[in-house]
C-alpha cells in the first residue's frame, strides 16, 4: 500500500482512502501516517489529522488541517473489486446522468468520452449543499458505500464566518468529499449555462462526517440517505395553519393571478426592487403540467371545502375548455387548447392551440405535436374530477366532496380522458412504455424515450376504478413493470420537455400516485413495494437539512430548505411540485408502520408553509398566498437579478400559477385525509 493511501474494510467492502491538498491550480498528494486514532499528514506546510471511529454499519471521522497557504483538502475513496458501479450525488449526479440521450452542452454528465463538450467530464464536484444530502455514494451490484461531510465549516477568515464544503464523483471508482468546496471542472448554473469554477480556500478548517457501507444493490443507498436524514433533520417552522395557507393561495388566485382582460389565469412577475407590481407575462393556456387541469382540480377541491370562495374562471369551465381541444386525427388533446378562450392575447404571446411555451428550438420535436406530460396529466385530473361526485371520496380521505356540474359535463370529461387513454394504450410499446412525444396529425408515437408517459399509468389507475375495464389494468401493469426499474435504478429521466431528457424528480410523482392508488384499490403487496421504491427515490431529491443560501433574499432569512425537493439535474433549485404526494407518503407510513415516511411527509408540508411565509416580508414583493417556482439553496440557478444593482437573487420575482396550484393540491388533500375538508372542518 503506497504511503499516501490507507485501506479500510467495512461490511465486506474494501475501500482505499487518500488525501489531497489544492495548490497552484492542481493537487498535491498528502502522505498518510497511521496513528491510534486513524492517520495524520504533514507535507509541505499542510498539517492535519483524520480521526476514525467505528460504529455499526459506518465509520465516523473528524478531519482537520492547517496550512501555510490557502488550500482545501479532498478526502478521496476508491471502492475496490466491485461491479456495476453507479455514482450518486443526490439531485446532481445519478450514474452518468443519462449520457446516451444527452445533447452536447446539457447539464453535467459523468462520462469518459466526448470530453471536449463542456458538460462532460470524468470528475464532477459540487458544493455539498447543492445536494439534498451532503454525501457522495458509489453503488454497485453488492450494495452502496458513501461518505458524508458537514456542509459548512466555521472559518473566522471567511466573509460569512464559514466555508462551504464539497462532494465529488470520479470515474471509474473514486468518490469523496472536500473540506472547502470547489466546483470542478466548472460551475454549473442551469441547463446549458456553465460558468468558471469557484472554490472556498482557507488556512485551517475542520469537518466531520461518516463513511457508510450497506449491502443490497443500489437500494442500499436509501439506507445511507435515511441515516443522514435522522442526523440532519430540522423541521421548518411556520406561523399559519395549513387551512389558513390554503385560503391564502385561493384568494391570491382570485384577486392577483386572474386577468379579467385576458379572461385567464396568468404567470406574473415584477422588477424587484424598482417595480413591485406583479404583471402578467404569460396566460396559463396549458392543459397540464404547468397549468390547466393541475389548477382546475385543486380549484374544485377548494370550492367544495370553502363554499364562500368562487374562482373567476371555475374548475368546471376549465375542464370543459380542455375537452374541446380533443383531436380525432391524433386521438389526443391539443396541449394548449385554452388559447382560443383567452381574450386579446398580447402581441408576442403564444397563440397556438397545440404548441406550449416549451416548443422552442431546444426541443424541436414538440413543435406541432403532443406531449405525454400534458395529455396524461389532463387525463389524470379529468378522471379525478369525475370522482368528485355522487358521494365519491376525494383522494381516499374521509371527507365527502362533490364538484357541482351537469351529468353531461361529467360524461364529457370521462369520455375525453378515456379516449386519450385508449390512444395511449393503442400505441403502447411491447415492453410497456408509453409515448413521450406524439404526432399532432395522426395516431403515432414520435419518441418513446422518457418517463413522462408514467402519468398515463396514474390516469389508468383511476380509469380502471371508474370503469372496471380489464384492458386498463393490463396496460397499467405493463407500464408499471416498464417504469419501475428506472425508479429502482435511481435514474428516472425524461419528464419535463424543457430539461431535455435529464434525470428528474417529477416523473416519479406519477409513479408514486399510480402505485399508491393501485395498492389502495387492490391491497396487493407488489404495488406497495413499488410505492416504497418511489418514496425512497423522492427522498433522494428532498432536502434533509437546512441549507445556508448564498444570495438574498433567502440568505440570512428564516427560510428552511428541509423538506423541499430539487427538480432535476438540469434545473438545480427547489420547487413546490413534490408537495402533491404528501398524502401518498402518509399513506405509505400508515401501511408500512414506518414513521420515517411520516417524517418526510411532515417536512414537505412544513417546508411549503415556511416558504409561503416569505411573502412579502422577505421576498419584498407579492402577498401571502403568492408563490414562485424557484428557491435556490446553493449556487445553482442564481440567474434572477435584483433590478437596481444586477446582483443575484435566490428566488425568482415571479408568481407561478402551477407552483401555487401544486401547493393547493398538497394542502387540500392533506386536510381532506384528516377529515378537515368540510366547510366546518
Amino acid at each position: 500500500m503506497p504511503e499516501h493511501q490507507m485501506q479500510l474494510e467495512l461490511n465486506g467492502f474494501r475501500v482505499s482512502i487518500s488525501m489531497l491538498a489544492a495548490i497552484d491550480g492542481g493537487w498535491m498528494r498528502l502522505g498518510l501516517h497511521p496513528t491510534d486514532r486513524g492517520a495524520s499528514f504533514d507535507h509541505k506546510g499542510v498539517v492535519g489529522e483524520l480521526a476514525l471511529t467505528r460504529a455499526a454499519g459506518r465509520i465516523d471521522y473528524h478531519l482537520s488541517f492547517s496550512a501555510v497557504f490557502p488550500t482545501r483538502i479532498r478526502l478521496r475513496l476508491e471502492l475496490k473489486e466491485q461491479q456495476d458501479l453507479f455514482h450518486l450525488i443526490c439531485g446532481n449526479i445519478h450514474g452518468d446522468n443519462n449520457a446516451p440521450h444527452v445533447r452536447a452542452g446539457e447539464f453535467p454528465v459523468l462520462a469518459p468520452d466526448r470530453l471536449t463538450e463542456v458538460n462532460r467530464a470524468r470528475l464532477w464536484e459540487f458544493r455539498a449543499d447543492r445536494s439534498s444530502h451532503p454525501v457522495s455514494i458509489l453503488c454497485c451490484r453488492t450494495g452502496a458505500v458513501g461518505i458524508s461531510i458537514d456542509p459548512y465549516s466555521d472559518c473566522s477568515q471567511a466573509p460569512d464566518g464559514f466555508i462551504r464544503n464539497g462532494v465529488f464523483a470520479a470515474l471509474p471508482d473514486a468518490f469523496g468529499v472536500s473540506l472547502g468546496y470547489g466546483n470542478d471542472p466548472l460551475t454549473f448554473q442551469e441547463k446549458t449555462l456553465f460558468k468558471p469554477a469557484t472554490s472556498n480556500l482557507s488556512h485551517r478548517a475542520k469537518a466531520a462526517g461518516s463513511i457508510f457501507a450497506y449491502r443490497g444493490g443500489r437500494r442500499a443507498a436509501f439506507q445511507i440517505v435515511r441515516e443522514l436524514h435522522a442526523r440532519l433533520r430540522e423541521l421548518p417552522t411556520h406561523r399559519h395553519s395549513p387551512r389558513q395557507a390554503l385560503r391564502a393561495l385561493a384568494e391570491a388566485f382570485i384577486q392577483v393571478n386572474f386577468s379579467p382582460e385576458l379572461d385567464q389565469y396568468t404567470n406574473r412577475k415584477c422588477l424587484r426592487p424598482i417595480d413591485l407590481e406583479l404583471r402578467p407575462w404569460r396566460a396559463i393556456v396549458e392543459i397540464g403540467w404547468t397549468g390547466g387541469s393541475m389548477m382546475a382540480y385543486p380549484f374544485a377541491l377548494l370550492e367544495a371545502m370553502m363554499p364562500d370562495l368562487r374562482f373567476p374562471k371555475g374548475p368546471a369551465t376549465i375542464f370543459d375548455q380542455i375537452c374541446t381541444g380533443f383531436q380525432e386525427n391524433s386521438g389526443l388533446i391539443n396541449d394548449t387548447c385554452l388559447n382560443r378562450f383567452t381574450r386579446s392575447i398580447p402581441p408576442g404571446w403564444n397563440q397556438s392551440d397545440i404548441n406550449g411555451w416549451w416548443s422552442g428550438e431546444r426541443v424541436p420535436l414538440t413543435r406541432d405535436n403532443h406531449c405525454a406530460y400534458t395529455n396524461a396529466h389532463a387525463a389524470y385530473y379529468l378522471l379525478a374530477a369525475c370522482e368528485l361526485s355522487n358521494g365519491a371520496v376525494a383522494q381516499a380521505g374521509s371527507s365527502v366532496l362533490s364538484l357541482p356540474r351537469s351529468r353531461r359535463q361529467e360524461d364529457t370529461w370521462r369520455q375525453t380522458a378515456l379516449r386519450v387513454l385508449d390512444t395511449a394504450i393503442a400505441l403502447q410499446r411491447s415492453d410497456g412504455a408509453f409515448g413521450y412525444i406524439f404526432s399532432g396529425k395522426r395516431k403515432e408515437v414520435l419518441d418513446y424515450e422518457g418517463f413522462a408517459g408514467c402519468w398515463f399509468a396514474a390516469a389508468l389507475a383511476r380509469a380502471w376504478k371508474l370503469t372496471a375495464r380489464p384492458e386498463y389494468r393490463t396496460a397499467l401493469d405493463r407500464a408499471l413493470d416498464f417504469y419501475a426499474p428506472f425508479v429502482a435504478a435511481l435514474a428516472a429521466w425524461g419528464t419535463p420537455m424543457d430539461t431535455c431528457k435529464s434525470v428528474d424528480s417529477e416523473g416519479n410523482l406519477a409513479f408514486i400516485r399510480a402505485t399508491r392508488l393501485m395498492h389502495e384499490y387492490t391491497g396487493e403487496q407488489r404495488y406497495l413495494d413499488m410505492l416504497l421504491d418511489g418514496a425512497n427515490y423522492e427522498y433522494l431529491w428532498r432536502y434533509a437539512f437546512r441549507a445556508r443560501p448564498q444570495a438574498p433574499p433567502l440568505k440570512g432569512s428564516a427560510w428552511n430548505s428541509c423538506g423541499g425537493s430539487l427538480t432535476s439535474v438540469s434545473n438545480p433549485h427547489i420547487h413546490p411540485m413534490s408537495v402533491v404526494v404528501t398524502e401518498d407518503l402518509e399513506y405509505l407510513a400508515r401501511q408500512s408502520g414506518d414513521s420515517y415516511h411520516q417524517q418526510r411527509a411532515d417536512e414537505g408540508l412544513a417546508w411549503l408553509l415556511n416558504t409561503m411565509e416569505l411573502y412579502p416580508e422577505v421576498t419584498g414583493y407579492g402577498r401571502y398566498g403568492v408563490l414562485s417556482e424557484r428557491m435556490c439553496p446553493s449556487d445553482g440557478l442564481l440567474s434572477e437579478r435584483f433590478y437596481d444593482d444586477d446582483s443575484p437573487s435566490s428566488t425568482w420575482w415571479s408568481y407561478n400559477a402551477w407552483a401555487a396550484a401544486s401547493a393547493m393540491e398538497g394542502l387540500a388533500t392533506w386536510l381532506i385525509s384528516r377529515g378537515r375538508g368540510h366547510p366546518e372542518g
